[in-house]
């Protein structure tokens, strides 16, 4: 199951944006325009009041030349957009520096198995760490049968290479099936149970109309998020999302109506799995 797992992580498709979300060479070009530029990049940051008005009034025209809707900001209030790849960024949608692309849903890149982990292959991912400690913990039981026969038979010389291999053994077990696979599965339990990524709780999302809202709808829903309708301990595909869109639970229920996710006709097509509306 392990390797079952750790295959799936490796083989499966990074989930990436798709083309809809690319606005015109157009409006593109003008909203990098208004955008400073030094050291061959763009810095949002050092936008004028002005620019950031006008960008935001650009980045509204793309996502009605893309006929989309996001609900997440970024540091400067504005929608998001990503000037290294060219489209808008759809929520949770993150860029990175490794890979140098854009993943949707994008927990983090994983320098263990030297790929990202997104909403496509985050469920192996944890298949994978879940059932790489369960075999650890197996070897480290099992192996206590070799340190009981040592005491047993009492040959204390003879074997003594083998206590010492067992007690090193042990101890790189023992310290590997806690740090980092014990503490990773601690650690993502913590992150489903709120509905986060690894870089969201470390950089919060931002959404439009409520600063406090966040993508919490409760345990059941942010684990049936994250391993979908079924076969929760298998490594194959249930998941009900696409990565694009998501629940959102507004705090300040007075600003909740002023969003709504209708992406123009597409909505009364949807999938069963994609969320119309929050």
């Amino acid at each position: 199951m392990s390797m079952w797992s750790l295959a799936k992580t490796l083989f499966t498709k990074v989930g990436r944006v798709p083309e809809k979300y690319r606005p015109s060479k157009e409006l593109e070009d003008r909203l990098k325009a208004v955008t400073p530029f030094e050291n061959n990049r763009y810095i949002v940051e050092k936008s004028t009041p002005e620019q950031l008005k006008q960008q935001n009034i650009i980045l509204e025209e793309m996502c009605t030349y893309c006929k989309v809707v996001v609900a997440e900001c970024d540091q400067v209030g504005r929608l998001k957009y990503c000037y290294e790849c060219g489209h808008i960024k759809p929520d949770r949608t993150r860029h990175c520096s490794s890979c140098g692309k854009c993943c949707i849903k994008y927990d983090h890149h994983c320098p263990w198995i030297n790929m990202c982990v997104t909403h496509a292959n985050y469920k192996y991912f944890l298949l994978y760490i879940i059932y790489t400690s369960i075999l650890v913990y197996w070897y480290l039981l099992t192996s206590l049968e070799g340190a009981v026969r040592y005491f047993i038979i009492q040959k204390w010389k003879e074997d003594l290479w083998k206590i010492l291999y067992y007690l090193f053994s042990f101890i790189a077990g023992g310290v590997f099936g806690y740090y980092p696979l014990g503490e990773l599965i601690i650690f993502h339990y913590q992150l489903i149970s709120l509905n986060e990524t690894t870089v969201e709780q470390t950089k919060p999302a931002v959404l439009r109309f409520d600063n406090a809202a966040d993508y919490n709808m409760g345990k059941w829903n942010n684990f049936r998020a994250v391993f979908g309708w079924g076969l929760w301990m298998w490594p194959i595909e249930s998941n009900e999302q696409d990565g694009l869109h998501f629940d959102i639970r507004y705090v300040n229920t007075q600003q909740r109506n002023r969003f709504v996710r209708v992406e123009e006709e597409q909505s009364s097509s949807a999938p069963s799995g994609e969320s119309s509306t929050n």
